[in-house]
Parts: C-alpha cells; sequence; structure tokens
C-alpha cells in the first residue's frame, strides 16, 4: 500500500532516483536538488510516496510570488512531480498532488500552479490561469497547459498577477511545455 508523507533529509538520494528513473534523464533530479537549496523557493513542501518502505514518487511545492495588483497570495509552484515507472499509472502521482494541495490549502496557500498535461492536471482539478488573470514568468504554449488550482473558485476573480518563480526555476527553458 501506498502512503505519502513529508520528505525526510534521508530520502534525498531515493527521490533524485526516481525523478531520474521517471523522466529518463538527469535534468530533473538536478532541478530537485538545486530548488532543495534555493532560499527564493522557501518555504516549500516536499513530499514522497513510499511503498514497502521505498520512495516510489516525489513531488515538490515551491513558494512563488505573484506580483501585480492583487493583494497579497500565499502561492506554490508544483513542480517537478515523479512516479518511479513500476507503479505509474496506480494513482501515486495524483495521491501525490492531493496530499499536497491538502496540506498547503490547510496551511493557508490561496493558489497552487502547475505547467504540464492539461488533460492529466485538468483531472486533478487545475484549471487554466491565464484566461483568470493568472500569468506565467514567460509566455506558455500551449496556454492551457499553464494552470491553477485553488481552495475555492472564489480566489480566482479576486487574484491576478505573475508568478514570479524561484531563482533555481528562472530559465525560460523550464517553462516550455
Amino acid at each position: 500500500m501506498t502512503t505519502f508523507r513529508e520528505a525526510l533529509p534521508t530520502d534525498l538520494q531515493d527521490i533524485l532516483r526516481v525523478h531520474r528513473a521517471a523522466f529518463q534523464r538527469a535534468e530533473e533530479a538536478e532541478l530537485v536538488a538545486e530548488l532543495l537549496q534555493d532560499p527564493s523557493a522557501q518555504p516549500m513542501l516536499s513530499l514522497c510516496a513510499v511503498d514497502a518502505d521505498r520512495v516510489v514518487g516525489h513531488v515538490l511545492f515551491s513558494t512563488v510570488r505573484l506580483q501585480g495588483d492583487s493583494p497579497s497570495a500565499a502561492c506554490a509552484l508544483m513542480a517537478p512531480l515523479a512516479v518511479q515507472p513500476s507503479h505509474q499509472r496506480a494513482g501515486v502521482g495524483r495521491g501525490l498532488i492531493e496530499h499536497g494541495c491538502r496540506l498547503l490549502f490547510d496551511h493557508g496557500t490561496e493558489l497552487v500552479f502547475v505547467l504540464g498535461d492539461p488533460a492529466y492536471y485538468g483531472r486533478c482539478g487545475f484549471v487554466p490561469a491565464i484566461p483568470l488573470g493568472l500569468q506565467a514568468p514567460y509566455a506558455i504554449e500551449p496556454e492551457e497547459a499553464w494552470r491553477v488550482r485553488a481552495p475555492s473558485a472564489e480566489r480566482f476573480g479576486i487574484l491576478r498577477g505573475t508568478v514570479e518563480s524561484p531563482r533555481a526555476l528562472a530559465a525560460e527553458h523550464y517553462w516550455r511545455e
């Protein structure tokens, strides 16, 4: 049975292994390591999915700021999300998303952003952000890939602006879907 918990410092090598396996390259694992050390991403939420005492999934939620005319809002960016290939399509990714959003919303986060597959993240409660006046740091193609989730839809009419990402995610190539 898969359980979800906050990552421990001793999980780092297992977390990086999951990202390398899920993406079949090192870039996302390197990004995770950079984000964990990036003061501009703090505070953050790092969650693991664990099955039989083995880390099989991981997601990182970094703090982001919303620049614009809106009142100050607590916001997070979910990136990256990875699941060990042997555990994909078994609800592990969705479980990480749900657990993370619930924890963040319970602690006052008002918006969680993600850049990714509109169909997948649409099933996870994320809606297109750009039509709501919530812009990414760079132009997004397709625009529907920039998505947002809130604890209640009423926040969408109040909050507007452009997300300012953590320094580790400032490079434009991270913003291409």
